[in-house]
């Protein structure tokens, strides 16, 4: 099912393997932010394995077990949270997407989704297509907007609320349709260049069909303290 995954995992060496490195992830969320270590980790237990992807930004679960399917044909039948680790976060991000592709082919039916995009500040406007469970940090990492959304959204911090670079200005009835930002996306907000009562990061912005046709404004400017 996942064939290509398993190709593109088995290829890596056993050194790249063991170069890609976890060592302590910091995780960053709607909460109090803490470290994840190997020594509270049951290596055996599934759900702590999609617990830990869960932390890394792979929340589907269709997803999450596409990606432990596919290393099964490398590790064997059991996939503990130290063979993830050992992937690394590019490893990690190169598997998802290899996965994701394959669930895409699988789903002919996914809601496509519009999104006009402004940039005033060099008078360019222009349309992206968005897939419905899609942020705008993965289709500037992954999907369509690597070519030109890329240009205007660094995306710094990889979706881990811990930068503003991927700093959007949302119109204000799509604005409305979404949940209110949790306390670590505010906080990175505050920072953010030009922020506006409809400001959202664009890492936290999951497409649905309710924001089919929604507007978002490209900042002229960006803070970035990351790193």
């Amino acid at each position: 099912m996942f064939s290509s995954s398993i190709r593109r995992v088995a290829s890596c060496s056993k050194s790249k393997l063991s170069s890609w490195s976890f060592g302590r992830t910091k995780l960053s969320g709607c909460g109090q932010r803490r470290y994840l270590s190997s020594s509270n980790i049951d290596q055996n237990n599934e759900k702590e394995t999609s617990e830990f992807l869960s932390s890394l930004g792979y929340k589907d679960s269709e997803l999450q077990n596409g990606m432990k399917d596919a290393l099964k044909g490398v590790f064997g039948a059991k996939i503990a949270v130290s063979h993830l680790k050992s992937l690394g976060n590019e490893g990690l991000k190169s598997l998802s997407k290899s996965v994701q592709e394959e669930l895409d082919k699988q789903n002919p039916n996914a809601v496509i989704c519009t999104v006009h995009i402004k940039v005033p500040h060099h008078k360019f406007n222009f349309d992206m297509k968005l897939r419905e469970g899609e942020n705008f940090m993965e289709c500037v990492t992954n999907g369509d907007g690597k070519e030109i959304l890329a240009e205007y959204l660094e995306c710094a911090c990889g979706g881990n609320m811990s930068c503003s670079t991927c700093h959007v200005i949302l119109d204000q009835e799509s604005f409305s349709k979404l949940e209110k930002p949790c306390e670590a996306e505010m906080d990175m907000l505050d920072l953010a260049y030009d922020c506006c009562e409809s400001s959202r990061l664009g890492c936290q912005v999951t497409m649905t069909r309710d924001l089919d046709g929604m507007t978002v404004t490209i900042p002229s400017g960006v803070n970035n303290m990351w790193g």
